[in-house]
């Protein structure tokens, strides 16, 4: 999560949401309340939020998965887009910010869209599979635990059917994965997925500089 797109001047970046990004009230009142957190930096940028809609609107998605919830703004925006019956399996360990998230979500009139699921998401995709909902789902955002990004990535292949996307947020990790000396988990992690993603066949890829970076997979035909 970014609630700027890093490369951005403090002037540019305030244009850009200005110009650029289309906001419900719901969508709006969260963001405000959200950044009024003291960890209100983890708020996706208006600009990604918008982008990631496009997206689920541009392969017409029903059903979505989101895996790192926060204060649910990244499942308010997908769920705003979906159509009747859609649904958002919002995947995270905690429902620390629960509190701002329901009420976000019934304020939008998408409470009936959103499944929130608390506990390991690697669990939950896993009971997903077993339920014999592979390629059942159109859509699907990554923004939780750097370390496990790839095990996400892999579990949605199975989940997201064929012309479907995967969404995969923090790719630049704040610009951490371009300076060979910083070596911690996080960042190896983010890392070595950039270069596994450049790699894989099996989809179609985009590394794109918005936000803390997003790389975008499509699942081949």
């Amino acid at each position: 999560m970014a609630n700027r797109t890093g490369q951005l001047q403090t002037q540019m970046q305030e244009w850009l949401q200005l110009h650029a990004c289309r906001q419900s009230s719901a969508m709006q009142k969260l963001c405000n309340e959200t950044l009024e957190l003291e960890d209100g930096e983890m708020l996706t940028s208006p600009e990604q939020l918008q982008f990631l809609a496009f997206l689920a609107t541009s392969i017409s998605a029903k059903n979505a998965i989101e895996v790192g919830v926060y204060t649910g703004a990244s499942a308010l925006a997908i769920a705003e887009i979906l159509p009747e019956g859609g649904t958002v399996v919002a995947c995270d360990l905690t429902d620390q910010y629960a509190t701002y998230a329901l009420p976000a979500w019934k304020y939008g009139n998408v409470e009936d869209k959103v499944q929130l699921s608390i506990g390991p998401a690697i669990e939950t995709l896993q009971m997903l599979i077993d339920e014999g909902k592979e390629n059942a789902f159109d859509f699907m955002y990554i923004d939780a635990d750097k370390t496990n990004s790839k095990n996400y990535y892999e579990l949605g292949l199975q989940l997201i059917r064929e012309g479907g996307i995967i969404a995969i947020d923090n790719m630049f990790y704040g610009g951490q994965v371009a300076d060979t000396s910083i070596n911690d988990p996080n960042t190896v992690a983010t890392r070595e997925l950039a270069a596994f993603l450049l790699t894989d066949k099996r989809v179609d890829y985009s590394l794109i500089p918005i936000g803390d970076g997003l790389a975008v997979t499509r699942i081949r035909f």
